[in-house]
């Protein structure tokens, strides 16, 4: 409950951010608004630094942080100064415009709650054992940070899955029992406050809508696909192919990036200014790929946008996104790379299309399998992206073809020598 009232705040001032920056750079001609807008850029590289420099984890995403924790080779200090601190840094940070996600964040505000109630409620009750503490912390890590995924995602079931896919690695009953509890919660608490919908609202087509597919349930629509309609079974697994390749290569790209940014030995304040400085150009001439992308995505999966500028977003979206990861502020991953995955998506589809391997109507679909194979790619974590994109668009038919699909990207990553992005970050192998 605690963790779902928190991102709830989070995702309100984030939406409201996406909805005001366009508006405020469609009319960005008066000298007084310019000025404004740069003493408030640089007021955030400030406070972004200071706040760094108080708490060290306000910085990243936060997941890396959290598996060194259940790796045993680090601690949580001062979970409630970190949680306001970082949920403030990252409201500015990502509200200006930054190409950073929400996800990796809400990971860790739920775990920085758990932490917080573990010292509350478990760590100092008398007559436990020494070891007690520990072992309720890792549990209620767990199941905080699968709240936080649950919440910001309106996904309990990806966060479930993500928790023991990628965090805490274990399957006991107290795990799932603890998790499954606070995923359903904070959910609940974020579905009071935007209602009980996906985040992507846009009700994409399903696979029944193919011609020669008459049985419904997944299994009768996965054997349709292949047997009725083998064009579009094998384009979908080329397109997890393709972007599996693509895949590896941001990986890299994100570690050469962050890399690049600690070869300058400069004050993280001016670090956290070349991104900040190139909001303003970027919201005059190409706003869309501003903040976390979910805007966007809804955008593609109802708009109809030219190839040339389907290329021109992903372009900028990913030099964009790379510039803003690099510095190393608060700020994740997860809703820039599903973003970058639905561009991928829409150009891939569009070439199926020209070439007649399905309808315009089946647009959507290639465009939600480009999200799902991105993040399997990148974040390695194939099951958590089958069940998360259909949590996020409310389709659940294509569950079964859109596994493969994560499952071909993630091999072709891997073959590609693709390491999984939080793991490579932790590691430190650059």
């Amino acid at each position: 409950i605690f963790t779902g009232s928190v991102i709830a705040v989070f995702r309100f001032l984030i939406d409201e951010a996406d909805e005001f920056r366009p508006a405020f750079f469609s009319d960005f001609n008066s000298p007084e608004k310019i000025f404004l807008t740069i003493v408030f850029f640089i007021f955030v590289a400030y406070f972004l630094e200071k706040t760094i420099q108080i708490d060290g984890q306000v910085a990243g995403s936060g997941i890396p942080q959290l598996k060194k924790i259940f790796e045993g080779r680090g601690k949580m200090k001062n979970p409630f100064r970190a949680l306001v601190l970082k949920f403030s840094a990252a409201t500015l940070g990502i509200g200006a415009g930054m190409s950073l996600g929400r996800a990796g964040l809400s990971v860790q505000f739920g775990a920085f709650a758990g932490s917080f109630l573990n010292r509350i409620f478990f760590a100092k009750l008398p007559g436990l054992p020494k070891n007690h503490g520990e072992s309720e912390m890792k549990i209620l890590l767990t199941a905080g940070a699968g709240a936080g995924l649950a919440a910001v995602f309106n996904a309990p079931l990806a966060g479930l899955i993500f928790c023991i896919e990628e965090l805490h690695k274990k399957f006991t009953p107290e795990v799932l029992i603890a998790t499954v509890t606070a995923t359903i919660s904070a959910s609940a608490m974020t579905d009071l406050v935007f209602g009980v919908r996906p985040i992507f609202e846009t009700i994409a087509p399903t696979f029944s809508e193919f011609p020669g597919i008459t049985n419904a349930t997944p299994s009768g629509i996965f054997s349709g696909i292949y047997s009725e309609q083998p064009k579009i079974f094998l384009f979908a697994l080329f397109s997890g192919i393709f972007v599996g390749i693509l895949g590896a290569a941001t990986t890299k790209t994100l570690i050469f990036s962050l890399d690049f940014y600690e070869r300058l030995k400069c004050r993280n304040f001016f670090k956290f200014l070349i991104p900040l400085s190139l909001i303003i150009p970027l919201g005059i001439f190409l706003p869309q790929i501003l903040g976390c992308g979910n805007v966007l995505v809804d955008d593609l999966l109802t708009g109809n946008f030219e190839l040339k500028f389907l290329i021109l977003l992903f372009a900028g979206k990913f030099l964009f996104t790379m510039i803003c990861f690099g510095t190393n502020a608060p700020g994740g991953l997860f809703l820039p790379v599903l973003t970058l995955g639905a561009i991928f998506g829409n150009i891939f589809g569009s070439f199926g299309v020209a070439e007649n391997f399905f309808p315009e109507s089946q647009m959507s679909l290639f465009i939600i399998f480009g999200m799902a194979a991105y993040f399997s790619a990148v974040i390695k974590a194939p099951i958590t992206g089958s069940i998360l994109i259909p949590e996020l668009t409310g389709q659940f038919s294509f569950l079964l073809i859109l596994t493969a699909v994560s499952a071909a990207a993630f091999f072709s990553s891997d073959l590609c020598g693709g390491k999984p992005i939080f793991s490579a970050l932790l590691t430190g192998k650059r």
